[in-house]
């Protein structure tokens, strides 16, 4: 029975419950309990009148922002190897890129704990730049391919992955670029002194 766009369902907690695990998606909303004259109690989101009481209350929902390295070294690890690729290394790119925060977007339009540009996900055939495993493993498969190209040269690679091949070969080695100098600085001290080595 509707009343005022709520919606009141009579019986145990058990309804509630369905009602709430039939969802596809979380919705949730504070929930409210009356025990009428002939002892049904009545459920519902949007209580009028008196009487009621809260039965279950809303969760808050916070987006998380603190991610850290070890939510990811597992699958870091694994798709490395897989790539044959140092797993340190590329923990340092995801650190450097987007301090393990799977959902950060730069001004640019790259995605993702890696960093990927929408080319560079299409390129290496990932369906969801955002889904941690595709995006970790997109991103190594592509600096694998730029430490072949570069024979091995972690700096060339480094500075290819920042600022694409094309500036790399250009200037035959790292460009004069800051923020593709730091980037590289950074990275580099990562992996040359990071703990997690293994």
């Amino acid at each position: 029975m509707g009343d005022k766009g709520g919606t009141i369902w009579k019986g145990g907690l058990s309804v509630v419950i369905s009602l709430l695990v039939l969802h596809t998606s979380p919705v949730w909303a504070d929930i409210y309990v009356k025990q009428l004259p002939d002892g049904t109690r009545c459920y519902t989101n949007f209580p009028t009148g008196n009487d009621w009481d809260l039965y279950i209350k809303e969760p808050t929902y916070k987006p998380r922002t603190d991610y850290r390295g070890s939510d990811f070294d597992g699958l870091i690890r694994q798709i490395a190897l897989s790539e044959g690729v140092d797993p340190q290394l590329i923990r340092g790119i995801v650190q450097v890129e987007s301090q393990f925060n799977p959902g950060a977007r730069s001004s640019k339009g790259a995605m993702g704990l890696m960093q990927l540009m929408p080319e560079t996900a299409t390129l290496m055939g990932i369906r969801d730049p955002w889904d941690p495993q595709e995006n970790i493993t997109a991103g190594t498969r592509y600096f694998s391919s730029l430490m072949r190209r570069y024979g091995g040269d972690i700096a060339k690679a480094l500075a290819a992955y920042n600022a694409g091949p094309g500036a790399v070969d250009s200037y035959n080695g790292i460009p004069p670029y800051q923020e593709t100098r730091e980037y590289v600085k950074n990275v580099l001290a990562i992996f040359n002194g990071g703990s997690n080595r293994r």
